[in-house]
């Protein structure tokens, strides 16, 4: 294949601002599916459609026949293109919620340019900057395209001008809807004609010329469209051997190992031997491939390709994501660089109700973790809840997903412990509650830079917001009527609750990014929760010691309406070390004992009394109580 003719591209932006619904329509005009297929194809994850979010990336092969004389007299390809030529789209649609953005940066390791997607009712976004950060970083030639102008509520020119603010240029902007199809094409044609062919993995900065294009006062600065094509030779790179960066990967129980990647040199074939040169492990290519969107073999994938790898393997943890694939007998094989893994920021604990089910889970945590890079997990033992693992996360919609997936594809029923963070606690590095020692000196916790973006009308509301979860305001700047807030805050009242509240008090308007900077000394204390006068530890938290009355006495009223009445009164407490903060009680069920009785004997029923009274003092004092998940979830929602 012609590697002139490849354009490899991510699909960006903020949740909801129509990624699956453009990847779509682009597809519908390549002819990879009928205008009657189903509804953001790509997401086919049950869970994806019911939160109606991307939740993991897809790579598709699309073809598309392009008439040059179509692109106008200022195309980059005119002076090569002078009929039609068939061109080789790889489209890659990633997820827009901020706990998922370590997909991005797998798929911006992968391609040459990306279309940032803008919702024209919105505007930009949290993660439309963080995302359009993550591509500028990545030296991707960016395509600005705003999205649902068929809405009846879009701000268009309000949408064009904040674009403008982040550096490009009017005409570059591309004005679509998804939802119709209206002006779809001209996506795709700029895709071709904008974004570079595929080359070897590009040194650093030699996507620099390219962006020296965009500068005001430079001679392509007036031309509509940046004209990467201009700037940068469309020539396969020096051959350095084999090399393919994994971005994807998963266990097909019939075949094998299966392996997403790009290959940035030389060619992979059936029947080739290649090395994975994280693990050191060799294996066999069985079958090779591409999604279009169904899968489609091929008997080689050449340099500037995406596709897939089957291979003999039965163990997914030889096959790490980020890593880089070289044939088997290269001399010296070099890693390609660039790819980081993201690291955890919010951790749990997973227990299964039935114990019998501990095996059952830890397989289901092996094959997601293999597929999750950000996931991480290590087993721990509980006195109240028995055998379990404590897990790592990006956030709680991350945690909450991942949950989800276990209990539906492995028919696990999980008991869920409260979130932490990572504390340093005289000098080590703790984030389970039972490892907290309350006589401690030197404490520190994680504090985020939280970059919000909403309404202006809304600046009160989030300033009480903010001062409530103790967080500073650094700064604020007004982007047209959207206002820009920079917030230094604790990363634990980041994490839990505040992106419900935020939500809450801007009428859902608001969106926030944020990236953790620092360690701060902090006044911290342990909260017990006790419920019949049985510590649990599932429910321990650490919370600052200002808050930690409010904290307790919310979560005890949440408590108390999550637990199910017993045959006994069932106390609940809130307690910092021995001192009791907080205290509701789930009142029992009432027996009638002398229901039964007949005449007016007193003595028979003061005896029946009596009989009762002394059997509800041995329930209480070696009753155990059942505690629902739905306790468990209560702290979540604080």
């Amino acid at each position: 294949m012609d590697q002139r003719c490849i354009r490899n591209f991510a699909l960006i932006a903020h949740i909801d601002h129509g990624k699956s619904t453009l990847a779509d329509r682009i597809m519908e005009i390549c002819g990879a599916v009928s205008q009657n297929h189903q509804a953001q194809l790509l997401d086919n994850l049950e869970l994806e459609r019911e939160h109606g979010i991307t939740i993991k990336l897809k790579a598709i092969r699309l073809n598309y026949t392009l008439d040059a004389n179509s692109l106008g007299p200022q195309s980059s390809l005119d002076s090569t293109r002078t009929a039609s030529f068939a061109y080789t789209l790889n489209l890659i649609d990633t997820p827009g919620h901020v706990d998922f953005s370590y997909e991005v940066s797998r798929s911006l390791a992968s391609v040459e340019g990306a279309v940032l997607i803008v919702d024209a009712t919105q505007g930009v976004q949290a993660q439309t900057i963080a995302n359009f950060n993550l591509a500028k970083e990545a030296d991707l030639m960016i395509i600005p395209v705003i999205n649902k102008i068929d809405m009846p509520q879009a701000e268009i020119k309000k949408t064009q001008e904040e674009l403008i603010s982040l550096g490009f240029l009017e005409e570059e902007i591309l004005k679509v809807s998804a939802k119709t199809g209206e002006n779809v094409e001209s996506v795709i044609k700029a895709i071709i004609d904008r974004i570079p062919a595929p080359n070897s993995w590009p040194e650093p900065g030699s996507r620099t010329v390219e962006k020296q294009a965009r500068e005001p006062g430079s001679s392509s600065a007036n031309t509509p469209g940046v004209k990467s094509g201009q700037h940068r030779e469309n020539t396969p790179g020096v051959k350095k051997g084999t090399q393919a960066l994994i971005f994807d990967s998963a266990l097909d129980p019939y075949k094998g190992v299966v392996a997403t990647v790009r290959l940035f040199d030389g060619e992979i074939k059936v029947g080739g031997q290649i090395l994975f040169l994280a693990t050191r492990t060799k294996a066999e290519v069985l079958q090779v491939g591409y999604l279009s969107p169904k899968p489609t073999y091929v008997e080689k994938l050449f340099c500037g390709e995406v596709g897939f790898l089957v291979t003999n393997l039965k163990d997914l943890s030889k096959v790490k994501v980020g890593d880089t694939i070289s044939l088997s007998g290269t001399l010296n094989p070099k890693a390609l660089p660039g790819y980081q893994e993201a690291k955890p920021v919010v951790f749990l604990s997973f227990y299964p109700t039935d114990p019998h089910q501990l095996l059952k889970l830890k397989d289901g945590l092996d094959k997601l973790k293999l597929n999750d890079s950000s996931l991480t997990y290590s087993s721990e033992t509980s006195l109240t809840l028995g055998q379990g693992f404590r897990l790592g996360f990006l956030g709680l919609l991350h945690a909450q997903i991942t949950q989800e997936r276990l209990e539906r594809e492995y028919d696990l029923d999980i008991i869920v412990t409260s979130p932490s963070v990572n504390f340093e606690v005289d000098g080590k590095i703790i984030n389970k509650p039972s490892q907290f020692n309350p006589a401690s000196k030197n404490v520190q916790e994680p504090y985020a830079k939280v970059v919000i973006y909403a309404p202006e009308k809304f600046y009160g509301q989030i300033s009480n917001l903010i001062h409530e979860r103790r967080g500073e305001i650094l700064n604020f700047e007004n982007i047209g009527k959207t206002l820009k807030i920079e917030v230094l805050m604790p990363l634990l009242d980041l994490l839990i609750g505040f992106y419900d509240q935020l939500k809450s008090a801007t009428s859902g308007f608001a969106s926030f990014d944020f990236e953790v900077t620092e360690y701060k000394d902090a006044d911290l204390v342990k909260l017990d929760i006790l419920v019949n006068h049985q510590p649990i530890e599932g429910l321990v938290q650490i919370v600052p010691r200002q808050k930690a009355e409010t904290v307790g006495k919310s979560l005890v009223v949440k408590l108390k309406e999550a637990i199910p009445r017993q045959q006994i009164p069932v106390p609940i407490q809130a307690a910092i070390g021995g001192k009791i903060i907080a205290r509701e009680t789930v009142p029992s069920f009432r027996k009638d004992v002398t229901q039964k009785l007949y005449g007016g004997d007193v003595t028979r029923k003061m005896k029946l009394l009596e009989k009762q009274k002394k059997g509800k003092k041995r329930m209480r004092r070696f009753g155990q109580v059942d505690i629902p998940q739905e306790a468990f979830l209560a702290v979540l929602k604080l």
